[in-house]
């Protein structure tokens, strides 16, 4: 075990464990119980985080330029990775703000993008002296889940607290809907040998999971238990769980349970509904023959329209000269300008989709740096495997990649934040197997335990 990594017994208070941790650990562990209530609003408190991170010399800065100086150092590609966004998205800025006379408001809100990673040596850093960190998280989350759910839906949907109009920007509500509960599901199946013990958070982040209604959700959750199944040997568990779920649901569509909706999801809550939004995927017709009715056929194909609308209306724009193919629009331009009246009206930036996101805003090459970025995270997290037999992070990188491509994660700050914060952790067992990690023809340098 490294020097300054922190071992926490169970008989210790939870305030005395929080009391010992380090400023930065005290600031993330605030930052992740906070965003629990106060929602999209938790993407300012992650900004001013992100703030004081740029000032922090042995956080950031030292792990960074050990990074790209050092070949022995597993950072290297993701560093130089971030160095290379960072510095096209100054320059997507510029060129976006002063040659193409854009919004320098609307440029700065979009390079955040590029300066998300930056968390991942954050998350490094509480990961390499709490390395149970991770698995604290989720089962708090899990019991969190349990208790916060019922209270949500017999009392605290009903208030509609919001700060719109004290914060700038849309839809900022406390105390909201509890979500979907596969990240916490997917933590408790990769990280708990006793599963036993957390029936019940299981069966409600199942029920949150199936009732959040969202189609890239239950897809990245299916192909995510795949891969950990085929890694793991436990396909057997993953095609009994995925049965369980199937059987449920044919069985609720059979006796035509109904719930009251969540809000802003569309329709009822029913298994007849919920079969009908997959449906509602391909065609507004199918969904409606599979038992969703009409009107919330349209709602379900309608959401996956104005998707493909506005890709379409970015291909269409992007492909107008060479120069937008490659470098893009510029950083500021009014994107939601090409989805419609109605969406630029609801200030929306992103197009749900990370590809197009870029594709949009940054060209080819925006795109190009993104994609090489993810791989050396993919492949970090896969060397985290391969060492320490942990598959939380590859699945959990792979589960939000998947959700990017379909909905706006990445792009937003309180997603963003939070993957890359727990991504950091995730690669920390890197750092305590060094043995394992760095070339044995290569000098360790001497600052290098201090860094970890």
């Amino acid at each position: 075990m490294p020097v300054g990594v922190e071992v926490l017994t169970r008989e210790e208070p939870m305030l005395k464990k929080f009391l010992s941790f380090d400023n930065w650990t005290k600031l993330v562990v605030f930052y992740m119980w906070s965003s629990l209530f106060i929602g999209k609003v938790s993407a300012y408190v992650g900004l001013l985080l992100g703030a004081l991170l740029l000032f922090s010399v042995r956080v950031l800065w030292d792990r960074w330029y050990l990074a790209l100086t050092w070949r022995g150092d597993p950072l290297r590609g993701v560093g130089w990775a971030l160095l290379v966004s960072i510095l096209y998205g100054v320059g997507q800025v510029i060129y976006g703000v002063s040659f193409l006379g854009h919004s320098l408001f609307t440029a700065l809100q979009i390079l955040v993008f590029n300066l998300g990673p930056v968390y991942l040596f954050l998350g490094i850093w509480v990961g390499t002296r709490h390395p149970g960190a991770i698995r604290t998280y989720i089962r708090f989350l899990a019991w969190w889940m349990v208790i916060y759910t019922p209270i949500y839906f017999l009392f605290l949907q009903h208030l509609n607290l919001s700060l719109n109009g004290l914060v700038p920007g849309t839809g900022l509500e406390v105390l909201g809907n509890p979500g979907s509960g596969t990240l916490p599901l997917l933590g408790l199946l990769t990280l708990e040998a006793n599963l036993a013990r957390f029936w019940l958070p299981i069966v409600v982040l199942v029920l949150l999971t199936i009732a959040n209604q969202e189609r890239s959700d239950w897809l990245g959750l299916g192909i995510c238990l795949m891969i950990w199944g085929k890694l793991s040997g436990k396909l057997g568990r993953v095609f009994g769980i995925l049965g369980c779920i199937a059987a449920v649901l044919i069985i609720a569509a059979l006796v035509d349970l109904k719930l009251p909706p969540i809000p802003g999801r569309g329709g009822e809550l029913s298994a007849r509904g919920t079969i009908a939004r997959m449906a509602g995927a391909i065609s507004p017709e199918l969904a409606a023959d599979v038992g969703g009715g009409r009107e919330n056929a349209q709602f379900y194909y309608g959401t996956v329209h104005w998707r493909e609308h506005w890709w379409a209306a970015i291909r269409s724009e992007v492909s107008k000269s060479p120069t937008r193919e490659i470098f893009g629009m510029g950083y500021g331009y009014p994107l939601a300008h090409l989805a419609g009246r109605d969406v630029e009206k609801q200030g929306t930036r992103s197009p749900h989709s990370v590809f197009y996101f870029t594709l949009a805003y940054s060209g080819i090459v925006g795109v190009s740096i993104f994609f090489w970025l993810e791989i050396c995270l993919l492949w970090l997290l896969w060397r985290v495997y391969k060492v320490s037999g942990e598959t939380f992070g590859l699945m959990f990188a792979i589960y939000t990649l998947i959700g990017a491509f379909f909905g706006n994660v990445l792009e937003t700050p309180q997603a963003a934040i939070a993957f890359y914060l727990l991504c950091g952790m995730a690669i920390a067992p890197l750092f305590l197997q060094r043995e394992e990690v760095y070339d044995d023809q290569q000098p360790v340098p001497a600052h290098v335990a201090e860094l970890v």
